[in-house]
């Protein structure tokens, strides 16, 4: 046996070698697939019921932000009401005010101009 047959022999187990490194490292990625594929599965699985319960969420979320615009609109409705009456009840407060001063003011200053008239008056008169 000379060197180039021993050679092309060692070729030859090598390429066996290669072979049946390259079936099985198929068979392991084959392997990994399918169990990167069951995984898949089953975290889909999982993830539609999360979604279902995300979905009712944020429906109720949405029911329970409406009524309380609804609310806070009728609480606006009020406070603007309450704000209106007051205001009414100033403007009227403040008219009767300047009624009363108007009407009144004028009748103080006549009395208390006859009193001072008769004050002068009585002194003159215990003067002499």
């Amino acid at each position: 046996m000379n060197i180039t047959e021993i050679l092309t022999v060692i070729l030859i187990i090598s390429a066996s070698a290669l072979c049946i490194a390259l079936i099985n490292f198929r068979y392991q990625i084959g392997k990994s697939v399918r169990s990167i594929k069951l995984i898949v599965k089953e975290l889909s699985s999982e993830i539609n019921p999360l979604l279902l319960s995300i979905h009712k969420f944020f429906k109720k979320l949405d029911y329970m932000s409406t009524g309380i615009e609804s609310k806070l609109q009728k609480s606006r409705s009020i406070i603007s009401n309450v704000r209106e009456r007051a205001d009414t009840i100033l403007d009227t407060e403040i008219k009767i005010r300047n009624g009363i001063e108007y009407a009144v003011m004028p009748i103080i200053k006549n009395i208390s101009a006859v009193g001072k008239g008769f004050s002068s008056f009585w002194r003159n008169y215990q003067s002499k």
